[in-house]
């Protein structure tokens, strides 16, 4: 009978589990549900069409993505996404669907990867993991502005799905190394290389922090443990190797030189000084995170929650000061390149593309998770060498935890509502979200219907306020976007004038 009564617990237990990550998603399921397309989804839409007259969809789609590689852009994965797209229709199911998906692999990537990072490398138990990586789901789905990454298309092509790569890359990696699997190995290399085709500030941190993964391999596995296991070597570094030629290709791209030049308008920044803005911006977001969200709070739960666990692992001082560096690294790898491109010394306040600013933003949160649970194991361990009893310090901590709580909670309430899950919540309530999503799909119907090669012009009342990415159209038919709409339904121009 107690055979038969495990499985039936752990089946409950994962099921309750699965039930959490989807009742802190559903949010985004929400945001996804009401996507629509706008401005670079209806320009990759018509200059795909040009090679789809005369090719098949992988070779129109191809073709494109070398005419983008040449003029604009090195980021191959999105580009072939978006080369391959559903055709953007007025019902726009395709890419909600794409959407809707996109939110379900983040919620499992985030998760697996805090996941196999606490019981792998930090011995954790898998229940105890498993709830650190709920926690981290919460923090990174309520940080920054999330809609260009999860209601626009072209924003989850370019960076949340070579995001999501990079995130099993890492996870399939790690499992590779203490499993000694080859298939984990293949698989890693096979979505680093995707992962390598996005934006190259999602490029950064995947390289990064692939690179900080093989300097802690290397350490790990010593001489003795490298005599006769060259194939396992091989495995574990050759992903790497494959990710970083994916990334390269990228970077080498004329088109990315070509965009500098078109988009340079304060002067070129060098090396040095982006390198120095990199860390400005890093200390900047951290301040930010720390003040307007719940993350604090997260931290301390997951630092409560390793404290606890019965894991045998020590965290040595040199190892936690090695985490440190390695996790700073990242950070500033990821930024760098949006410093370097877009020549900017404050991402904030020059760039208006929250999709940048969310990404960067989620590898700080992601890091500082790490570095929790490493610390929460470094002080177990102090405790323990110095005959410290932890679970009274556990208690105290909960103690304090409790005690921040009360005393904080109206901040805590505040910062809540900072972030992304309440703010499209409170959008779905007073039905903001919905009508601005109608009403775009109305505009879009309304120069559908057009007679062929007129000029729409179309008075329309302002939209509400919403989280849900929403295209920016003007009074002018010469405007980027304006232009593309009016192509993609074969008019000769589109004006939009907002009452």
């Amino acid at each position: 009978m107690s055979k038969g009564k495990l499985p039936f617990k752990s089946f409950l237990r994962y099921a309750v589990y699965l039930l959490m990550a989807f009742i802190i998603g559903f949010p985004h399921f929400v945001l996804a549900r009401f996507a629509i397309p706008g401005a670079d989804d209806f320009s990759s839409a018509n200059a795909v069409s040009v090679y789809r007259a005369n090719h098949n969809v992988l070779v129109s789609a191809i073709a494109y993505v070398r005419d983008v590689y040449v003029t604009w852009q090195g980021n191959y994965t999105g580009e072939l996404l978006m080369g391959l797209e559903p055709s953007v229709r007025e019902s726009f199911t395709g890419i909600r669907i794409i959407m809707i998906a996109g939110v379900a692999l983040f919620i499992t990537a985030v998760i697996l990867l805090v996941y196999t990072v606490l019981t792998k490398f930090l011995g954790v138990s898998s229940g105890k993991a498993f709830a650190a990586g709920l926690l981290a789901e919460f923090i990174v789905f309520n940080i920054s502005l999330t809609g260009e990454l999860f209601s626009w298309f072209t924003g989850a092509v370019i960076y949340l799905i070579p995001l999501i790569a990079f995130l099993f890359c890492l996870s399939f990696s790690i499992i590779s190394y203490y499993d000694r699997k080859i298939v984990y190995a293949v698989l890693a290399g096979v979505l680093g290389v995707i992962g390598a085709g996005g934006s190259l500030e999602v490029v950064g941190f995947g390289c990064a922090s692939y690179l900080v993964l093989v300097v802690i391999y290397i350490l790990g596995i010593g001489v003795k443990n490298l005599k006769g296991s060259i194939k396992t070597v091989l495995f574990l570094v050759l992903p790497f190797v494959f990710t970083v030629a994916g990334a390269l290709v990228n970077a080498a791209a004329p088109g990315n030189f070509a965009r500098h030049d078109l988009m340079e308008e304060n002067g070129a920044l060098n090396v040095v000084p982006a390198f120095t803005s990199s860390w400005y911006n890093l200390m900047t977001h951290i301040g930010g995170l720390f003040t307007a969200y719940l993350l604090p709070v997260v931290l301390m739960l997951v630092f409560v929650i390793c404290l606890s666990s019965v894991s045998k692992t020590v965290i040595s001082g040199n190892v936690l000061a090695g985490g440190f560096a390695g996790a700073l690294f990242v950070a500033v790898v990821t930024i760098f390149p949006v410093i370097l491109g877009y020549s900017s010394y404050n991402i904030d306040a020059y760039l208006s593309a929250s999709r940048i600013i969310y990404t960067f933003d989620f590898v700080i949160v992601m890091a500082l998770l790490i570095l929790a649970a490493m610390t929460a194991l470094y002080i177990k361990g102090l405790l323990k060498r110095n005959n410290i009893d932890v679970r009274q310090q556990l208690l105290s901590s909960l103690i304090l935890l409790i005690a921040i709580a009360l005393l904080f909670s109206g901040e805590a309430i505040k910062n809540y509502q900072n972030g992304m899950s309440y703010k499209i919540m409170d959008d779905l309530k007073n039905e903001r979200m919905q009508i601005a999503s109608a009403q775009m799909a109305g505009i879009y119907e309304k120069v559908a219907s057009a007679e062929e090669g007129s000029d729409v012009v179309l008075t329309e009342p302002v939209l509400p306020g919403t989280v849900l990415y929403i295209p920016v159209y003007i009074d002018q038919p010469a405007y980027f976007a304006n232009a593309e709409v009016a192509d993609y339904y074969n008019v000769n121009s589109f004006i939009l004038y907002w009452s």
